[in-house]
């Protein structure tokens, strides 16, 4: 290069590029925007668990988010897998089937008993209402004790949602929206 250089002077070198060099850190960040929201939001979610069963819980939501799954996803996938996520006596974040009330009937009450309420949850399926009436009066009978049903859109056919303080409602759906998840308290 040096030869041709000085035959036919610097005609040879290439421009500087039009963008500057980014690091890892920067690719990262901008494949994956929401990496730091999530973690908060899950953070905060799970701020009743034991400190080394929230990071662990942590680590696989952002782990699922990592592999390039959006951040709903992540959540779920992370929390509710059956064999690595959540422990049912530390149920934090429940699935149940929209069109079935096995699920509902099985996970309510280990639910209730890890959120800290002592009190049984009872419901009449007389008129058979729908699962979505359901989870609307189970969030009327939370409220009795200071708590709601937080719903979460995972773009799937479950209702997702977890227990969380009645003075927690507005952060954490703040904190979702910022994660990118779409939470409130009316079913999806």
């Amino acid at each position: 290069m040096g030869l041709f250089s000085r035959l036919f002077g610097d005609r040879f070198t290439q421009p500087p590029p039009d963008e500057p060099r980014l690091s890892d850190a920067a690719i990262m960040r901008e494949l994956y925007p929401f990496g730091a929201q999530l973690k908060t939001f899950t953070h905060a979610l799970l701020a009743r668990l034991p400190e080394k069963e929230r990071a662990r819980l942590v680590r696989r939501v952002s782990r699922y988010y990592n592999l390039g799954e959006d951040p709903a996803t992540a959540l779920a996938s992370g929390l509710l897998d059956a064999e690595k996520g959540q422990l049912l006596n530390n149920l934090v974040l429940m699935a149940v089937d929209v069109h079935s009330f096995d699920d509902f009937k099985y996970l309510v009450p280990k639910l209730i008993e890890a959120s800290g309420i002592e009190q049984v949850y009872a419901y009449k399926l007389e008129e058979t209402p729908s699962l979505m009436q359901v989870l609307i009066d189970f969030d009327h009978w939370l409220t009795g004790f200071g708590k709601r049903f937080l719903h979460v859109d995972t773009g799937g056919a479950d209702y997702v949602g977890c227990i969380i303080e009645q003075d927690c409602v507005e952060n954490l759906i703040a904190l979702a929206r910022q994660a990118g998840i779409d939470a409130r308290l009316d079913p999806f």
